[in-house]
């Protein structure tokens, strides 16, 4: 995998690039230029960060952050979280809450869950949605309204004993699935274990996992006489319940267990646990078992209770320090694929314009990997792949099991817009095609009136210099208004932000222009008189245009910006 920003790795070889941090605080100055110490080549990259101002690509070389905090911070931060409880009911209209709590609302949706057996879906019934089994797949498609539009998020569950074909079945229909509803499924890979708060909440805290194959129609297959169970969580939004083997050593001072035996199902309450924790074990043993219950604190087992377990064993007793939640900032990554290689170019200072139709964007937020399918990429079955080959070459050692979405252009879920700083939701929804405006669409007549009176109504002083220039495009746009009358190509707006294809800066190609050599590798000085440095590529004709770019002027400023100024960089134009 090949980033656009490099990571410090350990000593390679000479075509390897390399990138050294240090930190002003402990090294002081860097070694002079040309240093090759610690075996590193003498074109080795040496940035300085400062502490406290460390970038997004140097912190996810850890593989934990925290940031510093005020003692008053550290006071206040019981009372946040509490606040942020309270908030889940805010989640449809504030994106940038769902994006820090990766939920999209609190569950209360619809939920249909199917079981993969023998290569093929069943659905499960809905008294056993919460009962799911480590041998098996499953698809679980939650539907939810969100300012009055119908949404959907297929999450594809992996158990950890589920094999190599039922993994592929488990892809292949979703696959079907998503056909059905029309390519508007949000999809998230999941795997068993590390499911985000979202799928937790939907089964309202009642999520058990068993450790065993499921029969037909999602019914558990015969199991030993006795079973041991860890309940974790504290309320319906991030609990799980999951079956581990019945030995003393499984025990952990910090949870809660539920023993099931032949004749009683035992509660042991670990010294660590709180009230919020038993809460929700008497409502999890009632999923689990219906047979008599007996309590237990921890220190005061009944000797039946060490024989299920086959005898006393040591178990960890400390209690378990609360997760910290990572710090670290979302990046965002072109990909693209080069024989056979992954390639990644990160986006800086990322905005919605940088998602570009043509391409597949990977955002990363730490917890979860956002894969963003324009409408017109074309290599959408390698996005899980690619998240995955991510994943794994990742510098600081990331889980292979964090979360996989898959989202494509238009349908965006609160957890994935909430992480850009503006979303316009109407963007890709509420101007014409150009395929509609050339063929003058009813939809697009009002678009092929406003390209008209801005044609008709031209002004010169669009470019720097009000001489030579403007008549150079005053000439070009009637050359192509001669030509093609209907051929309506966007150009670069002013300012370098993309142009909408409703209203066009210059609504016409240019069929008489410039020759190659007067714009490309050109210093702004050497520039023929009024021709504008940074849309110097305008200036083309049409078929060198495409001879240089192997794309046509719509297609290159229907592009992301940051996309159009790497193209020009590397043939010359910038």
């Amino acid at each position: 995998m090949a980033l656009g920003t490099s990571s410090p790795s350990p000593p390679a070889p000479p075509s390897s690039p390399q990138h050294i941090y240090t930190n002003t605080r402990t090294l002081g100055s860097p070694e002079p230029e040309g240093h090759s110490g610690g075996g590193y080549p003498t074109y080795t990259n040496v940035e300085v960060v400062n502490d406290g101002a460390e970038s997004a690509a140097f912190k996810q070389l850890f593989r934990t952050w925290s940031e510093k905090r005020s003692r008053n911070q550290k006071l206040g931060g019981r009372d946040k979280s509490i606040h942020v409880k309270l908030d889940v009911g805010k989640l449809h209209t504030q994106p940038k809450l769902a994006a820090q709590l990766r939920m999209v609302d609190d569950g209360s949706g619809k939920v249909e869950v199917w079981c993969i057996q023998d290569l093929h879906r069943q659905p499960v019934d809905p008294k056993r949605h919460g009962q799911l089994c480590a041998g098996n797949c499953y698809l679980v498609l939650y539907t939810y309204q969100r300012l009055g539009r119908v949404q959907y998020i297929l999450y594809l569950w992996q158990g950890h004993q589920a094999t190599a074909d039922e993994i592929e079945a488990l892809n292949s229909n979703a696959e079907e699935l998503d056909v059905m509803y029309g390519g508007v499924l949000v999809q998230e890979h999941v795997t068993m274990g590390s499911e985000p708060p979202h799928f937790l909440a939907i089964f309202q805290g009642q999520l058990v996992i068993f450790q065993e194959r499921a029969g037909h129609h999602g019914k558990g297959q015969s199991a030993s006489t006795t079973r041991l169970f860890q309940v974790q969580g504290t309320d319906s939004h991030n609990t799980r319940t999951m079956e581990v083997p019945a030995r003393a050593s499984s025990l952990n001072s910090s949870d809660i267990f539920l023993l099931v035996t032949a004749s009683v199902c035992y509660l042991w309450f670990g010294k660590g646990c709180n009230g919020d924790q038993r809460e929700m074990a008497r409502v999890v043993v009632t999923v689990i078992s219906r047979k008599n219950e007996e309590m237990v604190l921890e220190g005061q087992e009944p000797p039946h209770f060490w024989e299920a377990l086959g005898g006393r064993a040591p178990y960890p007793s400390n209690k378990r320090l609360p997760e910290e939640v990572p710090s670290f900032q979302p990046r965002l990554f072109e990909c693209s694929s080069h024989m056979g290689c992954l390639v990644l170019a990160e986006v800086v200072f990322f905005s919605q314009e940088d998602l570009d139709k043509y391409d597949i964007m990977l955002l990363d937020t730490w917890q979860e990997i956002f894969l963003w399918l324009g409408e017109a990429a074309s290599e959408w079955k390698e996005a899980v792949a690619w998240g995955q080959e991510y994943l794994k070459t990742h510098p600081a050692g990331r889980s292979p099991a964090t979360p996989i979405v898959l989202v494509k252009q238009g349908h965006e879920p609160p957890t994935f817009i909430g992480w850009f700083f503006t979303w316009d939701p109407y963007k890709w929804t509420s101007h014409p095609s150009h395929k509609e405006v050339v063929d003058g669409s009813p939809a697009a007549a009002s678009t092929i009136s406003e390209i008209t009176a801005e044609v008709n109504n031209f002004r010169l002083s669009r470019w720097p210099g009000n001489g030579r220039a403007g008549a150079m495009a005053l000439q070009a746009l009637k050359g192509s208004q001669d030509s093609s009358e209907n051929d309506l190509v966007r150009s670069p707006k002013s300012g370098g932000s993309r142009t909408s294809s409703s209203v066009s800066s210059t609504s016409a190609t240019i069929n008489g222009g410039l020759r190659r050599e007067q714009l490309m590798h050109q210093a702004v000085e050497d520039l023929p008189e009024g021709v504008d440095p940074a849309r110097r590529e305008f200036y083309l004709s049409d078929s060198d245009f495409q001879d240089i770019f192997g794309k046509s002027k719509e297609e290159f400023y229907s592009m992301a910006t940051w996309r159009q100024r790497q193209e020009k960089k590397q043939l010359g134009f910038f």
